[in-house]
């Protein structure tokens, strides 16, 4: 027994996180915190006395095992696999599983299956670099996407009615994201390759920008309603309705969701501009500074939000600026991988200083309301 536990010691040592573990876990613990009011369960569970494992200890036995059985080295080097790989249905077919299996809350879940599909879409990226994304591998990395996508809108909807905000976070984000890869995807594949390789390309790319504006505008009008009625339920019985008007203003039904939509947006251009850095060596000045410009641009448009009065196209506006800062960290993130491509400055996003200008001045300008950072 010695032995194995001095075995195991030697074992777990080597374990490192690659950068895309980083990357999830701090994710999940951004979401943690940044998370609503905690509310204490109805549910209560009797543990049996001959049950002598704990949900942390079944979580440690479960990765040991898996550890066990293919070994440390040959799970890690599973993770970057691609289609095609020897090491892809190891990757498929047990560690994301277990991923999934050890997910215990609905936005945990949720954020497992947007991640494992935002692998898919990478993993086209490779396939699409590399010239080799036939009609047979598109098909499939297309099967497994929509499982996941599928996955993560049936669990918005539930959350939806008792945590609004954060189905609304999760929605933006991940409908942004997909669009954002699949730009990506479309410009590595017109890059090289054969006709079959371009043409699937583009046809992923076509099929992931069309799901993931569904995805990100498939919010329901409840907010503040459901919102409203959770916080009163939860209230003790002698706070007044001055106390949940402040709480939650009645003019403004999306404020929560705008609030915590406009915070992903801001860690979302820290977390490029950290991807940003890592390059600085590899871009030349002139794209890095257009770089730069783009992420200032958005980060003047979120400040400007700030500023404006309420209204129904405040939330479109928090969540273009959402949709843009995912996409120039997608960008930024794909530069690095794949460098010997030219992807930076992120096309479609506005290069000059004005940013968005307010109601009055692009009335003034257009005679019309409707201010956009893409061009």
């Amino acid at each position: 027994m010695n032995k194995f536990f001095l075995q195991l010691k030697k074992e777990t040592g080597s374990i490192k996180l690659s950068m895309r573990e980083r990357e999830v876990m701090h994710r999940a613990l951004e979401t943690a915190m940044h998370a609503g009011v905690m509310h204490k369960s109805s549910v209560r569970i009797t543990p049996s006395s001959l049950m002598f494992f704990t949900p942390r200890l079944i979580s440690s036995f479960a990765f040991v095992l898996v550890i066990a059985v293919v070994g440390s080295s040959t799970a890690y080097a599973a993770e970057g696999a691609v289609p095609g790989d020897f090491l892809y249905t190891l990757k498929v077919n047990i560690s994301e599983p277990i991923r999934t299996a050890l997910a215990i809350s609905s936005e945990a879940r949720a954020e497992v299956h947007a991640r494992l599909a935002e692998r898919r879409m990478e993993e086209a990226q490779v396939l699409a670099a590399r010239g080799t994304l036939t009609a047979d591998v598109k098909a499939g990395l297309e099967a497994n996407f929509e499982q996941h996508a599928t996955e993560v809108e049936t669990i918005v909807d539930s959350v939806e009615k008792d945590d609004p905000v954060v189905a609304a976070n999760i929605s933006a984000r991940f409908g942004s994201s997909v669009e954002a890869n699949g730009a990506v995807i479309a410009r590595l594949g017109a890059e090289g390759g054969d006709e079959e390789n371009r043409r699937e390309s583009e046809n992923f790319s076509l099929t992931l920008r069309d799901r993931g504006r569904r995805i990100a505008h498939a919010e329901t009008p409840r907010t503040l309603k459901v919102e409203a009625a959770r916080i009163a339920e939860a209230a003790p019985a002698s706070e007044d309705a001055t106390t949940l008007s402040m709480a939650l203003p009645a003019d403004d039904a999306d404020a929560a969701v705008i609030a915590r939509i406009e915070l992903t947006a801001s860690t979302t251009l820290e977390e490029a501009e950290n991807y940003l850095a890592t390059l600085k060596d590899k871009l030349d000045a002139t794209t890095s500074a257009r770089t730069k410009q783009q992420i200032e641009n958005i980060r003047n448009l979120i400040k400007k939000l700030r500023k404006a009065e309420n209204g129904s196209s405040e939330k479109e506006r928090v969540e273009r600026a959402l949709k843009d800062a995912v996409t120039i960290k997608t960008f930024i993130k794909a530069q690095a991988k794949f460098h010997e491509d030219v992807l930076l400055p992120v096309p479609d996003i506005e290069e000059g200083e004005g940013g968005w200008k307010s109601d009055d001045e692009e009335k003034d300008k257009s005679g019309d309301n409707g201010i956009e950072l893409h061009q």
